[in-house]
């Protein structure tokens, strides 16, 4: 089922910067995580001139954004499969300030392609006509549903429409699953259209997901300009969309960036923050700090008086939800589509790499499945999850059983995000706490949206604008 396989990762540019060892003593702003939403306050901050550290723990940044080259076949691959929306402007714009908003594909309005097993292909799409025709056309036309069903999707499009204070009471208190039923979504179009889109957005099972995240997300996908809907691939892997282009903007704003470099206690005083200490570093002083980890390393390096005042006291109420990415390599090509959703699939989406990657003169194929939401595959094994998942592909692509499996890997995410359910959604913290001087961000904290992109870059801007 594919050999196990090699991998180094995509380098740092190597300025100077990315290796000090000895920080200096002070700076206006320290940030603690190098993921996307550290990365964005950084960039934010080095846009207004502040002097700033980054500490990050590991050897490279982008957090769970990142990429490897896979050195038998020498192709990039992601931890994971993203592809982003025109309605995702905070992430526009950052990749705008790094230089690599270019690097993104624009396939139009939204289209998903997908696969049922019983009655085969057809594609849910947002058609180019003025609001609400466009969500009409597009559901009237899918054909996996009877016609009944299709008029009912309207229903949901029309709830959004009527976005008030009464409906975020209403679905605050609601799974995805109960608020469908409430507008009488039948089992088949919640299977083949609400479900596919909802779990790959909240990576979480629609039974346990909030409600209210899911339309709101809907909503600024489907409801904003007619450019929101639009579909972005990225044409690279994901360091070098997300991380490369934000070093080189920080280095050139003498941002001081340190990689291996673990924060093992924020410093507070008085009720302020004061700094942080860093292994083997001592203390590195600073008046305001941004913390960007998860919720589940903050815990580990507030200090302990601070564990029962709020928000620090909800962290533990968090839990997380994995993702499972299934890297396959087949010795031809034989998928002609970019991407497509497979209903009832062990995997949900399917993405063609070499394609969205422009590598279309290659022999092989490069096919990476995702698992979102993967609390029951998780622990299967490796050999387990690729017999699953060509078991899919094969369903999907009849042409696919003559084609022989020459490669494979899989990428474990088991805390690829927090869990958005209705209580967890009560709790998330703000960018402001309530020692003076520290702020939060992270794709976890009060972004009002799940656990995307979108919101870890959103939340990193939100810190760094509460800096004075």
């Amino acid at each position: 089922m594919g050999e196990a396989t090699t991998l180094r990762p995509l380098a740092l540019a190597s300025h100077p910067a990315s290796r000090i060892s000895h920080p200096g003593s002070n700076y206006d702003v320290i940030i603690i995580g190098g993921g996307l939403s550290g990365l964005a306050a950084a960039v934010e901050l080095a846009s207004r001139g502040a002097s700033v550290a980054l500490f990050e723990q590991s050897q490279r940044l982008g957090g769970r954004c990142y990429s490897y080259v896979d050195e038998k076949t020498g192709d990039v691959v992601d931890n994971g499969q993203h592809v982003l929306l025109g309605a995702y402007r905070n992430t526009l714009r950052y990749l705008s300030l790094i230089g690599t908003r270019n690097l993104l594909k624009e396939e139009g309005t939204l289209r998903l392609p997908l696969y049922h097993p019983e009655k085969g292909r057809a594609v849910f799409r947002i058609l180019p006509f003025p609001k609400p025709l466009h969500l009409t056309a597009g559901a009237l036309k899918f054909k996996l549903l009877s016609w009944y069903d299709r008029k009912k999707l309207l229903d949901v499009g029309l709830e959004l429409m009527r976005w008030n204070p009464g409906l975020e009471r209403k679905l605050s208190s609601l799974t995805i699953t109960e608020w469908l039923e409430g507008l009488h979504q039948s089992d088949e179009a919640r299977r083949c259209v609400w479900f596919p889109i909802a779990i790959s957005v909240m990576n979480e099972v629609p039974e346990r997901a909030s409600a209210l995240l899911f339309a709101r997300s809907l909503k600024q996908a489907f409801l904003g300009k007619q450019s929101d809907s639009a579909l972005l691939l990225p044409t690279v892997g994901q360091t070098e969309l997300y991380v490369t282009g934000a070093e080189k903007f920080l280095q050139e704003r003498e941002v001081k960036l340190f990689i291996t470099a673990e924060v093992q206690a924020i410093e507070v005083m008085n009720a302020s923050v004061g700094g942080i200490r860093v292994q083997g570093r001592g203390l590195v002083r600073a008046e305001k700090v941004i913390g960007t980890v998860p919720y589940y390393a903050l815990e580990k390096i507030l200090p302990r008086e601070y564990l029962n005042v709020e928000p620090f006291a909800h962290l533990r109420h968090f839990d997380s939800s994995p993702i499972v990415s299934i890297h396959l390599w087949f010795d031809r090509e034989f998928m002609e589509d970019e991407y497509i959703g497979l209903i009832d699939g062990t995997v949900q989406w399917l993405f063609n790499r070499h394609r969205m990657m422009n590598k279309k003169g290659k022999k092989t194929s490069y096919l990476s499945a995702v698992i979102s939401g993967a609390r029951g595959t998780v622990d299967l094994t490796k050999e387990e999850l690729v017999r699953r998942a060509v078991n899919d592909i094969h369903a999907a692509y009849p042409n696919s059983g003559s084609a022989i499996l020459v490669h494979s890997l899989v990428i474990k995410e088991k805390r690829a995000t927090f869990s958005p359910t209705n209580e967890v959604e009560q709790l998330r913290p703000s960018a402001e706490t309530s020692i003076e001087g520290l702020y939060l961000a992270g794709d976890w904290t009060a972004t009002g949206l799940p656990a995307t992109i979108e919101g870890a870059v959103l939340s990193g801007f939100r810190a760094a604008k509460l800096v004075r």
